[in-house]
């Protein structure tokens, strides 16, 4: 059941994304989204999942490839220090923004994240993340997911 509500919430997220292409993120929206990305890139160096937790909505969904879903942000956040207790820390990270448009209070972006870990392993995720802008008029993650590559 998780995984049809996770297929349906892809559905919906790149439908809602391709009906609103030609809308591009104002410049703040822009400036704000890469620097979560940095933050993505430097937690992973670091080891600092708190940085990269800290770009997350307190209600947000994070879906890996086999459609596994994690809710909040205390949740993703000891996802990731477990995921990090694995892997250990990116020699070197990367995210690639291949596209994004801004509809209302929310931004898709969709693009490629990779890090590569002192033990050899690689990962290149494709990624489709809904930002949603906060009250305060910075820009978190609500929805982020990975696409799989079958």
């Amino acid at each position: 059941m998780k995984t049809l509500r996770s297929f349906i919430t892809v559905g919906g997220l790149v439908s809602a994304a391709m009906l609103m292409l030609g809308q591009t993120p104002t410049a703040s929206a822009r400036a704000v989204i890469d620097a979560g990305n940095q933050a993505w890139i430097d937690g992973t160096k670091a080891g600092d999942m708190k940085r990269i937790a800290a770009t997350y909505t307190e209600d947000a969904v994070d879906c890996g490839r086999a459609g596994e879903c994690i809710r909040g942000r205390l949740q993703i956040e000891r996802h990731m220090t477990t995921q990090l207790e694995s892997l250990g820390r990116a020699r070197s990270a990367a995210v690639k923004t291949w596209g994004s448009t801004e509809q209302g209070s929310f931004v898709y972006e969709w693009g490629e994240a990779e890090a590569t870990y002192s033990g050899g392993k690689r990962l290149v995720e494709r990624y489709l993340t809904a930002w949603r802008e906060q009250p305060d008029g910075t820009w978190k993650i609500f929805r982020n997911m990975v696409i799989p590559d079958k």
